[in-house]
């Protein structure tokens, strides 16, 4: 029978209960996290994917409470109680099994693999994150610990998450894996007999405009009497003050990088900045490059700065030069722009199609335009100018390129 001891024996008792059901953690032994729907790898989930759970394991919190229960019979016992405790929190301690952060994660040095296609890494443990990357099937990884439902993983020099039930210690593909780190910057090379990729796909990626822009004329397409303008230097960021060709640059850049990850072979028309490429020399370099489609990177810009979201363009049916592109061209661009805006949440203004591009008159091949934002746009320049949002747009225009090759 539990004798009254006054208020302060009560407060005791209550401050006891509450430390024995205090230990949690992300993802960790006394917050189970039920395991959560298998990330699909739909357009949906570029953008996202169903949040785990979260639930506390009550019994085993009711049962390391109860047993830490004391009797307290006066004032006297107060110092047992405390002892009694700080016993109880050092046994619940050991019961973590090695969990050694104050975030509940097990600290561990070793590579683990990727055991889907487009698994997401984010920059925080939980899908309300934003995803720095993706990764595919065999990828390799160091991971640095783990919790119940996700693992910490290191990506170029960055901490990242990843939920655990898509790794492996073991390389499902049975290769080896490629690891993540030592793929970057790295050209892909010739097989043995020539072929250009590992999954024998080309792809020309033009990052758009350049430092000087060129106002000297061209014709608008093969043979046509219409002059244009042969490169602009591009639009610049209203807020940032970010000019387009850098921006185009560095997103093409991350482009090709996962690209290259993707066993993609990578034809850049341009690498700097002080290049002097016309838009009709950079279709025909693309042309020539034995790439299958080619990416135009650019940014958009109005007059109007309340206009933002991201577009692509390509040929009408009836384009005099190469209408008969249209149908892939068309697929080609509405597939990156769909799996661009379920990346950066940006709003989806479709695919415009036009005939008064030079940049895609002069193409023999499918070709697209893509519009990232409007710079002119405050909100949209200042997400643009980021390394993570400008990794999205990389990854949601790869993923736009597999969904195309893939139909």
């Amino acid at each position: 029978m539990i004798k009254a001891a006054g208020c302060r024996g009560a407060a005791i008792l209550l401050s006891l209960f509450l430390t024995a059901a205090a230990v949690t953690g992300c993802g960790g032994k006394y917050e189970q996290v039920p395991l959560p729907a298998r990330e699909e790898t739909q357009v949906s989930e570029a953008e996202d994917v169903q949040a785990p759970g979260e639930s506390v394991e009550g019994a085993q919190e009711g049962e390391a409470g109860e047993s830490r229960m004391l009797v307290l019979e006066d004032a006297q016992d107060v110092q047992a109680a405390q002892e009694a405790d700080g016993a109880a929190v050092a046994e619940m301690s050991s019961l973590e099994s090695g969990l050694t952060t104050a975030n509940g994660f097990t600290e561990v040095d070793e590579t683990v693999y990727i055991l889907e296609d487009k698994v997401n890494l984010r920059k925080g443990c939980g899908t309300q994150f934003s995803i720095v990357t993706q990764l595919n099937t065999g990828d390799s990884i160091k991971r640095t610990g783990y919790s119940e439902g996700w693992s910490r993983v290191v990506y170029k020099d960055k901490e990242c998450y990843v939920m655990s039930e898509f790794l492996s210690k073991e390389d499902p593909t049975g290769a080896g894996g490629e690891n993540v780190m030592a793929l970057e910057n790295q050209p892909v090379q010739a097989g043995a007999d020539g072929s250009a990729a590992a999954n024998g796909r080309v792809v020309a990626i033009d990052a758009g405009h350049q430092a000087k822009g060129n106002s000297e004329k061209e014709p608008i397409g093969p043979g046509s009497s219409t002059m244009k303008a042969k490169v602009a230097a591009g639009a610049e960021g209203i807020s940032t003050k970010l000019p387009e060709y850098k921006l185009t640059l560095s997103v093409s850049q991350k482009l090709r990088r996962i690209l290259e990850e993707r066993g993609y072979k990578v034809i850049m028309i341009r690498e700097s900045n002080d290049v002097n490429l016309s838009n009709a020399e950079r279709a025909e370099i693309a042309n020539k490059s034995g790439a299958s489609i080619f990416v135009r990177v650019h940014a958009n810009s109005l007059d109007n700065n309340s206009v933002h979201g991201t577009l692509s363009m390509c040929q009408t049916a009836k384009n005099p030069y190469n209408g008969n592109l249209h149908a892939k061209s068309y697929s080609l661009s509405k597939k990156i722009t769909d799996y661009v805006c379920a990346a950066t949440g940006f709003k989806n203004r479709g695919v415009q199609e036009t005939d008064s591009m030079s940049g895609i008159n002069w193409c023999t091949i499918p070709v697209t335009i893509i519009e990232m934002g409007f710079m002119s746009n405050p909100e949209e320049d200042q997400k643009m100018a980021q390394d993570d949002y400008q990794e999205l747009i990389a990854a949601g225009i790869a993923n736009g390129i597999d969904a195309y090759f893939n139909e």
